[in-house]
């Protein structure tokens, strides 16, 4: 038998209203909401980490505040070892708060500058077990050594801290409760990439040491190279593409994927190719277009691709890749370096050109 995911997201849906306008009244019309996610579905082991990547604005943040029930969720369902985690509140969201933490992207705005180290670490403790004082300090100071910080900088502020310190304490205290799930909301962005190291490899030892799982939410590819399992892939408040780290990153075929990866810059001249360049605008999340989101931008584009939306299904031969593409199979082999267009154009098969090349 088969063990049961430690997290599964069923058809997540997170809208966000907004105010409805006079003249929306008088012409009757309903009322409109940004579509921050719109229909995500993914499930997690225990002790894997998912790392999720895409443009900024794509709802990587929102996916995975509403899987911390920092937002509540417009529609679908979250599934916890099995139970259903979708609408908690009170003791039951108490208990989840045990189980799944998140550490944000800036450390200086999730931390209180009032509040001295072991109060900031040891508030959940506090919250989850009711810990006196000398308890929780004694707590605290065997936490902050395993994220890498002295056991006597408990009654510093976090303005005595660089930004890596910053965010080692964020981590601290996520930890404290023993969580099972950590979201992970772009936890190396602010820092130099030194510190970026040292962050991501206590994060690995942590899981090697606590078998805890990440969803990994950044911009960083190398650091989902190097800490997650599987990849997932946004645009525009859907996935587009899940898989293997191996799988999406080496030889991606969602085209969306393509031009992503495409953009990372490569330091080795020897290695510089033409680069895939897309263009066209970015549809709206108010009130996105019928059919395939990224269709107005994308050069392998069908009539069938502006009026059906794709679903997301395993690539055949794939090894469990997901791909949300109606050409998936067509453009699989095909790679980002010989598809240089400037223009979306439909083409009965992938292309080769025409179009600009940049260098």
């Amino acid at each position: 038998m088969s063990t049961p995911p430690l997290l599964e997201v069923r058809d997540l849906v997170k809208h966000f209203p907004l105010p409805r306008t006079f003249g929306d009244a008088l012409a009757g019309r309903p009322r409109r909401a940004v579509r921050a996610v719109d229909g995500v579905s993914f499930s997690m082991a225990g002790g894997e980490t998912l790392g999720l990547i895409g443009e900024s604005g794509s709802g990587k943040t929102t996916l995975g505040w509403v899987v911390g029930h920092l937002h509540p969720p417009t529609a679908g369902r979250l599934l916890f070892d099995g139970a259903d985690a979708t609408s908690l509140s009170g003791s039951a969201l108490r208990r989840w708060r045990r189980n799944v933490q998140t550490v944000f992207q800036d450390p200086v705005g999730s931390l209180d500058p009032r509040m001295r180290v072991w109060q900031i670490v040891g508030e959940p403790l506090s919250a989850q077990r009711n810990m006196g004082r000398a308890e929780l300090r004694n707590r605290v100071g065997e936490l902050l050594p395993q994220v890498g910080l002295p056991p006597d900088c408990l009654d510093q502020y976090p303005h005595e801290f660089s930004g890596g310190g910053r965010q080692r304490l964020s981590l601290a205290r996520a930890l404290s409760v023993e969580p099972r799930l950590i979201v992970l909301d772009e936890p190396t962005s602010a820092l130099d990439v030194a510190v970026q190291a040292q962050i991501l490899n206590r994060l690995v030892e942590l899981q090697r040491e606590r078998g805890i799982a990440y969803l990994l939410i950044t911009h960083n590819v190398s650091a989902v190279r190097y800490v997650a399992d599987r990849v997932a892939v946004m645009y525009l408040g859907k996935v587009a593409e899940l898989g293997s780290v191996r799988q999406v990153l080496e030889a991606p075929v969602h085209p969306y994927t393509k031009a992503l990866l495409a953009a990372l810059p490569v330091a080795d001249v020897r290695r510089r190719r033409a680069r895939y360049r897309i263009t066209g605008e970015i549809p709206t999340l108010v009130d996105p277009p019928p059919g395939c989101r990224f269709a107005a931008r994308c050069p392998f584009v069908v009539d069938l691709c502006r009026r059906v939306e794709p679903l997301l299904t395993e690539l055949a031969g794939g090894g469990g890749r997901l791909v949300a593409c109606h050409r998936a199979a067509e453009v699989a082999d095909v790679r980002p370096e010989t598809f240089v267009t400037s223009e979306p154009t439909a083409a009965p098969s992938p292309p080769t050109g025409p179009g600009s090349v940049v260098s």
